[in-house]
């Protein structure tokens, strides 16, 4: 290389390039937002010179091994080891007594679309984070989900206060069951799910649960040398009833565990409601920016754009297969309700959504022909 100095190459021929960092439309929905007491910033965030209420803190794999601290990091270690492109954003609140300003409401309506997956960080098992957290997402389902991680074993009698708390509160939420105090099971989960990017040029629509990752153990107690079992049958209908997850060996000699349990607390598909959110969010999103360009009408024309923009974002889960039988359903242009500037589909599409694969039974009969004596 040493002639390339002054040379006609370095001097005479020029290729400049102009770097541009430009948003992208849904990215919230592959990111988890972690709301921390300010009360508790100084321990967990002790890469931050003066953790401040009413900021988020971006976390990622090249620096939250020096940002974050105590059981903060504690919590990330599992998510980041799966999701290493994964993005969490520390949002601090004030809880102390006489503040006013930059209270958990303030700080999550300013970064609630940050992160579709919301969690709170607290250091004992049952407070008001998690349910002023379930109150306020309630309100947001599009843009928001509470999932919370448990160590309380008081779930696997039907006894936890925290779920008796949560269940009272206004929305749904996901819990999971992990004994280890020192992880959010959760979390760890959702950094399995978000380590991969499909069909849809996203993770959207991974798997939520029955996905191997190592990052933690089971959720059962530990055996004679420490290391954890698989929850008893007893415990897994305990918490399956209360629509709680647990982690279970994968049994293929590995340190593989899954997730088992894709519900909310309502009953609703955690993975649906996840690939549900992110269609609409992008339609409504590309849908304004198509109608904000010039010269664009209630006509016909407008409206096969729109239907090419709601068939090109469910294509990515159509090909990944997580979507079957896609039908545009959406009536002839002339057929739909008049109207002087509105275009309203009654009825535009339908799918259905493809779980994931939990249970295989193969039958087979084995034929033995006895020798004769």
């Amino acid at each position: 290389m040493s002639q390339f100095k002054d040379s006609i190459a370095q001097t005479n021929v020029q290729f400049p390039i102009e770097t541009v960092i430009e948003p992208i439309a849904g990215e919230n929905y592959g990111r988890a937002v972690i709301f921390l007491p300010l009360s508790l910033a100084a321990e967990n965030l002790p890469g931050v010179t003066t953790p401040e209420a009413g900021k988020l803190y971006v976390l990622n794999s090249s620096n939250y091994g020096v940002v974050t601290g105590a059981g903060l990091k504690k919590w990330l270690i599992p998510f980041f080891t799966s999701a290493q492109a994964g993005v969490v954003g520390a949002a601090i609140f004030d809880d102390t007594k006489d503040a006013e300003t930059n209270l958990l409401a303030d700080v999550y309506e300013k970064f609630k679309m940050y992160g579709y997956f919301k969690f709170g960080f607290s250091t004992t098992e049952y407070n008001n984070l998690q349910v002023a957290l379930c109150n306020l997402c309630a309100a947001d389902t599009l843009y928001s989900r509470l999932w919370v991680g448990t160590s309380d074993a008081n779930v696997l009698t039907k006894t936890s206060l925290l779920v008796t708390a949560l269940n009272a509160a206004d929305g749904a939420y996901r819990l999971i069951y992990n004994p280890d105090s020192n992880i959010n099971p959760a979390l760890a989960q959702l950094g399995s799910s978000l380590s991969k990017v499909n069909a849809t040029g996203t993770p959207v629509g991974n798997s939520v649960d029955m996905a191997g990752f190592n990052t933690i153990g089971a959720s059962g107690a530990d055996d004679d040398e420490g290391k954890p079992l698989n929850l008893t049958v007893t415990e897994k209908a305990a918490l399956d009833d209360q629509k709680i997850g647990y982690d279970t060996w994968v049994g293929d000699g590995t340190e593989n565990v899954v997730t088992e349990g894709s519900l909310y607390s309502n009953g609703d598909s955690v993975g649906a409601e996840w690939v549900k959110a992110y269609i609409t969010y992008m339609c409504k999103v590309r849908t304004a920016n198509y109608m904000a360009r010039m010269n664009v009408f209630r006509n016909n024309q407008s409206y096969q754009a729109i239907l090419l923009i709601l068939q090109d974002v469910v294509s990515g889960f159509v090909a990944m297969g997580r979507l079957a039988d896609f039908v545009i359903t959406a009536p002839n242009f002339r057929d739909l309700p008049k109207s002087g500037d509105k275009i309203t589909v009654p009825d535009a599409w339908r799918a259905n959504y493809i779980d994931d694969l939990r249970e295989v039974a193969v039958y087979g009969t084995l034929y033995l022909t006895m020798p004769t004596r």
